[in-house]
């Protein structure tokens, strides 16, 4: 794949941001094809995610020929919790940003009727999504929703260790869109950058509870896979598994809170 090739996985391996430069590209280019084909938001989200997944597969298969040397498991050990998983943490953040900022950046650029039939997917959820703003106990069910959303990132990966990539990258989709909309009715593309933060009070802690969750289960599918490693292996990798999806749920609970406060202000 051309995309593939622009980046090395080492590269990306030692700093993982420079998957965003690969994400940008590989948007604009599901966007492109997208519109030709006169196709639909899901249709773009799989585009988008066909793009990603060789480089992450590439990258799994790197970090799983480390892990054949004892070195490296006495290397881990030594690590703390947060930077044993900083690089993959980093690596999901990079897609979700540079994702929602592309496809906010086409939403505005592109002409009305194309923006709408590309994106069409991500505007009906964003309109059911608001629709339920007016019901009670709308932090019951901004919480409900976002747990399914992580529940979901964590049995995909623990099926198939890049299977959180649909989900965070739909995520992203549906973000970059809300960015777009809101953008559009103030100064246009120039207030993207900062109609995007001002959703990250919210939206990180919700993307940080699905990566953390996404994360989990691809380590923990590893785990059960490989029999061959030590018992005392498979209980370290058992035991961050626990903690990121427990961390992942706190991530995701402060989130609802948060949105719940914005919208209830």
């Amino acid at each position: 794949m051309v995309l593939e090739s622009l980046i090395s996985t080492k590269s990306i391996v030692e700093k993982p941001w420079r998957i965003a430069i690969h994400s940008v590209l590989g948007t604009i280019l599901a966007i492109i094809i997208t519109a030709f084909l006169n196709q639909n938001g899901l249709f773009l989200v799989f585009l988008i995610v066909l793009s990603l997944l060789p480089i992450t597969i590439s990258i799994l298969k790197y970090e799983e020929r480390k892990k054949e040397f004892s070195y490296f498991w006495d290397y881990l050990y030594n690590l703390n919790f947060i930077y044993r998983h900083s690089n993959i943490i980093i690596y999901y953040l990079s897609i979700i940003i540079s994702v929602s900022l592309t496809i906010s950046f086409f939403y505005l650029l592109l002409p009305s009727e194309i923006s709408n039939k590309i994106f069409s997917n991500q505007i009906a959820t964003i309109a059911q999504i608001t629709g339920h703003f007016n019901y009670p106990n709308i932090f019951t069910k901004i919480l409900i929703n976002n747990l399914i959303v992580m529940c979901l990132c964590f049995v995909f990966s623990l099926f198939y260790s890049t299977g959180a990539i649909f989900l965070i990258s739909w995520n992203a989709s549906v973000l970059g869109v809300v960015v777009g909309q809101t953008a559009k009715k103030l100064f246009g593309p120039i207030s993207v950058p900062l109609v995007l933060l001002s959703y990250l009070p919210h939206g990180l802690p919700e993307f940080l509870g699905y990566i953390f969750a996404g994360i989990a289960g691809g380590i923990l599918s590893i785990a059960i896979t490989r029999h061959r490693e030590s018992k005392r292996h498979r209980l370290f990798v058992l035991k961050d598994a626990l903690i990121l999806f427990f961390v992942g749920v706190l991530f995701v609970f402060l989130g609802a809170v948060i949105e719940t406060l914005i919208i209830i202000g």
